[in-house]
C-alpha cells in the first residue's frame, strides 16, 4: 500500500481530498471507483444529465467532465513531479474548462467512458511508480506537491465529487 503524504508537506488546501481516503489502499481505490462511479452514471436517467441543482452550478455532464480534465492534469502533474521537473507547474481555472469544453453536447456514456479510460491510464502510471519517484517534490500551482500527494487528491477528489452528485443531484433517484 502506498502510505499517504505527511501532513505539512503539501498545501492544507488539499486535507479535504487527502483525508478522504481514510487508511485505505489508493491503488486499490482508484481501481474499484471506477466502477462504481460508471454504475453511478449508468443510474442517471436521460432527464437529468444537464441538470443543475442551483443556478451556476454544474450539471451532471460538467461535473462527469471536470473529473475527467482534472485527473488528466494532475496525472500530468504527478508524471512531471515523479521525473523530477524543476519548472512550476501551471495552475487550471477549472470553471473557465467546464465553460470551454462544452460537455453538455456530449453524451453521458461518453464521458463516463473517457473518464475510464483516464483512469486506466492513471492506474497504470501509479502501480508501476518507485517510492522515490513518489516522494519527489516539485511545484504545481504555485505550491510545493510530491506525485504521492497528488495520488491521495485524485482519490479524494473523485469521492468528494461522487458524494456531491448522490447528495445533491440524484438523492431522489437513489
Amino acid at each position: 500500500m502506498i502510505s499517504p503524504p505527511i501532513a505539512g508537506s503539501y498545501d492544507p488546501y488539499f486535507d479535504t481530498y487527502i483525508s478522504k481516503v481514510n487508511g485505505k489502499d489508493p491503488i486499490k481505490l482508484l481501481a474499484a471507483l471506477v466502477l462504481d462511479f460508471k454504475a453511478l452514471l449508468s443510474e442517471v436517467p436521460d432527464e437529468l444529465e444537464n441538470f443543475r441543482y442551483a443556478e451556476g452550478k454544474w450539471s451532471v455532464k460538467e461535473v462527469v467532465g471536470h473529473m475527467v480534465d482534472t485527473e488528466r492534469i494532475m496525472c500530468y502533474r504527478a508524471l512531471c513531479v515523479a521525473r523530477g521537473e524543476q519548472n512550476s507547474l501551471p495552475g487550471f481555472d477549472e470553471n473557465s474548462y467546464v465553460t470551454t469544453a462544452n460537455f453538455s453536447s456530449r453524451e453521458l456514456y461518453d464521458l463516463s467512458h473517457e473518464f475510464g479510460a483516464v483512469r486506466e491510464a492513471t492506474l497504470s502510471f501509479f502501480k508501476k511508480i518507485s517510492e522515490e519517484d513518489l516522494d519527489r517534490k516539485g511545484i504545481a500551482n504555485n505550491k510545493p506537491v510530491s506525485a504521492r500527494t497528488i495520488l491521495y487528491i485524485i482519490v479524494g477528489h473523485q469521492l468528494h465529487h461522487m458524494a456531491v452528485l448522490k447528495e445533491k443531484y440524484l438523492q431522489d433517484i437513489l
